[in-house]
Formats: structure tokens, sequence, C-alpha cells
């Protein structure tokens, strides 16, 4: 029992000193990994493919989000609610948190080190810094700005669900109107 002591008070000793215990742990299981992935890899090889559906929905996606001429509808919802509460037409759905510039930025750290760099977080064109929340944003054919944060389906044709309000419909010239009022303010 003595023995026992001595020998968990001395590897607390030894765990405790600065520097002298190493924490393999992380590389045990990165090695057992890659090399467990090296294995699968030779007895069964990703099929080498002719051609990939999922790049061509990709470019398909691509060359339809940046057409003009495609106007698409896009529904709202309320949460846990299966009927929209109404549409909108709009020619591009985006994400408030979209950025024209590079959102980081690559910085050399106060060292001597070469090579020593860090990401830091860039400010937004209108420099402000963070995030827009979460939301997503269009103009509808009359120029009108919607956004939101509700649960949407987006179509390039009209789906059929009934009694469906259009939002916006006559909310340009209404907005002509008060915008002109400010103007005369």
């Amino acid at each position: 029992m003595a023995i026992m002591m001595i020998a968990s008070i001395s590897m607390f000793c030894v765990s405790c000193g600065a520097g002298s215990v190493e924490n393999n742990t992380a590389l045990d299981e990165q090695a057992h990994t890659e090399q467990n992935q090296s294995h699968l890899n030779s007895v069964q090889p990703a099929p080498e493919v002719e051609w990939s559906l999922e790049r061509d929905n990709l470019t398909k996606r691509f060359q339809l989000m940046n057409d003009r001429s495609v106007m698409m509808y896009m529904y709202l919802f309320i949460e846990g609610v299966g009927t929209p509460i109404g549409y909108y037409q709009v020619n591009k759905i985006s994400s408030v948190n979209s950025q024209l510039t590079n959102p980081n930025q690559i910085i050399e750290n106060d060292t001597y080190e070469a090579g020593n760099y860090s990401v830091i977080e860039s400010p937004a064109e209108d420099g402000s810094y963070g995030t827009n929340g979460d939301a997503v944003f269009g103009f509808t054919p009359d120029g009108l700005y919607i956004e939101h944060n509700m649960k949407y389906i987006t179509s390039t044709a009209p789906l059929l669900f009934k009694d469906v309000p259009m939002i916006g419909e006559i909310s340009v010239e209404v907005s002509n109107k008060l915008q002109g009022q400010l103007d005369n303010y």
C-alpha cells in the first residue's frame, strides 16, 4: 500500500512539472485516422465519375441566380404553419451577410519570425464590424427593397397556394409618395 502511495505521489509530481508531460492523444488519434483512411482508400477507392451532377446543379444555380431576366417567387412562412403568409417577386435573394470585399485581413504579427501571420476581421463596406443578423433580402421588379428572417420557399414559377397575398404589391407607389414627403420635409 505504501509503495502504491509513493508511486501515485511521484506520478502526480511528475505530471505537475513544467513541460514534463506531453499530450500525445490528439497526435495518436490523428495518426490512427490517417492510417485508417489510407487503408480504406486502398481497399475501397473512390470511383472516378465521368459527370458530376453536383457540379452540374451548382453551375445551373449560379447561372440562374445571375440571370437578370429571371424572376423568383418567394413565399414567406411563419415557423410551424404550413400555409405562407404572403409572397413577393424578387430578381435575386441575397444574404444580409454577403460582402463585396473580403471579410478577413491577413496581418503580419509583431514578431521577428518569418511567416508569422494572423487573420483578423475586416470591416464591412460601410465601415462597421460584425454580422448583419440572419436574414435575406432582394429587390422587387419595381425596385422595392424587402428583407426578412422568416422561413421561405423560392421558385422560378408561382406555386399553387390558395389565397396568399402579394407583399409589396402597391407599396412602391406608397413608398414613392412617402419619399416625396420626406424630401419636402
